[in-house]
Formats: structure tokens, C-alpha cells, sequence
């Protein structure tokens, strides 16, 4: 049977995509690491099995980001169970890092607003976390194909310095599974910017595959990394809980211990804001 990062490796040779086992990034890990040489990217390696999976610290993969981030190197965590139950779109993500994807311009799409089934089935092809209740729902069309979604929540009331101010959130983007849409998040947002004049908008990247670079660009601001996700999978069934949301079987974390669950915890997320209050 061949071993989870040597599945990896076939794929990148197969797709002709140069990479090496050898590294001179300066950060160390216990896992695999295959490092992408043409685009400064490290695919790292998690095996479920690996026996000392289950006594790093919460914050190893968060840290090994922050590593990767100050030596300018792009980190992808990829988790071996994401891999297996995901592996098209993992596949095709990879892809479109290296710059190997159908590419079309935004200005090539047109701007519809979807109901809930639409962008439900959307995300659930072509985002890795898939969809999540989101109040606005648009997506670009070339034609009569649905390239790309970005869903929106309803406003919320902040407070700064006694100063009330209403936010939304980004809540999920995703172009189409081996399309690069140019152009396309930004198309979208300033399309909810024109129609709804939000003073305060909010987003979440996923650390272990997103630094982010993407909102920067867009104006946003890095306001904080957040702590790790806490989560249980079982090596062999390679089925993620939430901690807040466990199995019913099972009355106790230590019942799941039992029965071969460990512990995880991901990279966090990164929090950007992109604050209009005074634009």
C-alpha cells in the first residue's frame, strides 16, 4: 500500500511539478515535507499514523506557519485524511498554486445573485470546508457556467470606543474546481460594496492553506492569527469532529480515547478587516 506522501509525490510527477525532499528553509518538522521548488511552497505532510501526532502541542502547526511566514516560504498543511476524502479538489488546488489551471478574466463574468441550493451545492464541490449559512449569496457566470461564489452575512452591531458601527463577513469564497477566475474575489466584493455601502467588512483565511496574500491585496488589514481548532479523528475511519460537536455514541472524550480517537489541532485562522469607517 502506498504511503499517504508518496501518493503526493505521484501526483507531482505525473502533473511534471519539480519538487524535493530536501530543503533549505530553516524550520524543521517531524512529518513530511515535499517542498515545491519552482514556487516556494511546502506541502507538509500529515500522517494520521505518525505515532507522535498525538503528543505535539496544540500550537506546532500554528508556530510552523509563523516560521514559514517570516522566511517568505508558503506552508500548506495538508492532513492525510484531507487528502484522501478530498482529493480532487485537493488536487486541483495544488494545481492552481503552481499556476496550472483553466484561467478566465473576470471581467469575462457577469454578476448574479444565487438562492441558498445554488451556493449550497457550489461551495459543497468547490470549497475544502464547503458551505456554512451565509445571508447574501452571489456568483460570477461565464455564460451560462457558474464560476465562482462569495457569500456575505447579515450585518452586525460593533461597538468602538462607544462608537456603534454595523460589520459584515466574507464568509466564503471559491472559484470552480480547476478554474482560476483573475480577478473574481474582487469583482464580487466590490459588487456587495456598491450595493450594500458597508462601512466594516471581516474575513477569516485558513492558515493551513491560505497566508492570506489575496486580502492584503484587496485592501484588507491582518488584525490577529487565531488559536488552533481542536479536533478528534479516528486514524483509520479519517472522520474530523469538532471538539463542540463529538459523536453521540460516545459519552466521554476518554471513551473516545479508548476507541482509537486523537486529538488534533489545525493552524488557526487569520482575521482580516477591511475597515471603510473613515474612507
Amino acid at each position: 500500500m502506498m504511503l499517504f506522501h508518496d501518493e503526493v509525490k505521484a501526483f507531482l510527477k505525473k502533473e511534471n511539478i519539480a519538487f524535493s525532499e530536501k530543503y533549505s528553509i530553516e524550520f524543521k518538522s517531524i512529518f513530511q515535507i515535499i517542498f515545491l521548488i519552482d514556487h516556494q511552497i511546502v506541502l507538509h505532510c500529515i500522517a494520521l499514523q505518525h505515532p507522535s501526532l498525538k503528543n505535539i502541542s496544540p500550537d506546532y502547526f500554528s508556530k510552523f506557519c509563523d516560521n514559514a511566514v517570516a522566511q517568505n516560504v508558503r506552508i500548506i498543511n495538508l492532513w492525510e485524511d484531507v487528502w484522501q476524502l478530498q482529493n480532487e479538489l485537493v488536487r486541483s488546488r495544488i494545481l492552481a498554486l503552481c499556476g496550472i489551471s483553466k484561467r478566465i478574466h473576470a471581467r469575462q463574468t457577469k454578476i448574479v445573485r444565487i438562492d441558498k441550493k445554488v451556493a449550497d451545492d457550489f461551495l459543497n464541490a468547490n470549497h475544502l470546508q464547503q458551505n456554512v449559512n451565509a445571508y447574501y449569496k452571489y456568483g460570477l457566470y461565464k455564460l451560462d457556467e457558474l464560476v465562482a461564489v462569495a457569500t456575505f452575512s447579515k450585518s452586525r452591531v460593533m461597538t468602538d470606543s462607544s462608537a456603534l458601527y454595523r460589520s459584515f463577513e466574507l464568509v466564503r469564497f471559491a472559484s470552480l474546481r480547476g478554474t482560476t477566475v483573475n480577478g473574481g474575489l474582487g469583482k464580487l466584493l466590490n459588487y456587495f460594496i456598491e450595493q450594500h455601502h458597508p462601512a466594516h467588512i471581516m474575513t477569516y483565511a485558513d492558515r493551513d492553506w491560505s497566508n492570506g496574500n489575496s486580502y492584503i491585496k484587496m485592501g484588507f488589514t491582518l488584525i490577529e492569527n487565531t488559536q488552533p481548532l481542536e479536533f478528534f479523528i479516528h486514524p483509520k475511519e479519517m472522520i474530523r469532529y469538532h471538539a463542540h460537536s463529538l459523536p453521540t455514541k460516545f459519552s466521554s472524550i476518554e471513551e473516545m480515547t479508548k476507541a482509537g480517537y486523537i486529538k488534533i489541532y489545525n493552524a488557526g485562522n487569520a482575521k482580516f478587516i477591511l475597515d471603510r469607517r473613515n474612507g
